[in-house]
């Protein structure tokens, strides 16, 4: 059944739910847009999700064990079924993202201050961050707001680095992103493994 959509039968995803990313055990598999474990990352102490909230969502995750995956999913209100099934469909995300990685134990998300010159992008923001704020309340788990300009320079030695900069920050990192929403999570995972240290 697809967590992304309505359900289907066991093994079936409909064109809007087929996943587009998860747990690589292939180096290099250009499809899911990771790596199994990419050459620059050091090893977590902990379990570590990070995550580049929005309609598409940046993903990026770290174990103990070695495993990295990552990915860019949308949550589009036509695509999920609804205004409020985007939120549920999130939080379900949010949970295969845990049972995928074997448990989480530390949470990073990009911590956005100054939205477009549009409202829409800012509640919409807002309402990612209260569901991830309530799923890892409901699960015990730290959540660490990192602010934009500290992981662009952290990336790419620029606090003001473009998207094109982030993604080739990825891919330095060993990482085929699909796009800048996944390249973001993929260098706020790097800096939330040295924090982690």
């Amino acid at each position: 059944m697809s967590l992304l959509c309505r359900p289907h039968s066991p093994g079936y995803y409909c064109e809007f739910c087929r996943p587009t990313s998860g747990f690589s055990t292939e180096v290099g598999d250009a499809e899911l847009g990771t790596l199994a474990r990419p050459r620059a990352f050091a090893a977590a102490n902990c379990n570590v999700l990070a995550l580049d909230l929005g309609t598409q969502c940046g993903w990026a995750v770290a174990t103990r064990e070695g495993k990295f995956s990552s990915g860019s999913d949308r949550f589009d209100p036509k695509r999920c079924g609804g205004p409020g099934k985007r939120w549920l469909s999130f939080r379900e995300f949010l949970t295969a993202r845990a049972r995928e990685a074997g448990g989480i134990q530390a949470v990073y998300y990009e911590d956005v201050k100054a939205h477009g010159p549009g409202v829409q992008a800012a509640h919409v923001y807002g309402g990612f961050l209260a569901v991830l704020e309530l799923w890892c309340a409901a699960n015990n788990l730290p959540l660490y707001g990192v602010g934009v300009g500290t992981i662009k320079k952290h990336a790419t030695g620029k606090g003001n680095a473009k998207k094109p900069d982030m993604v080739a920050a990825a891919q330095a990192l060993g990482v085929r992103v699909v796009d800048d929403n996944q390249a973001d999570a993929v260098a706020l995972l790097a800096y939330a493994l040295d924090a982690e240290r």
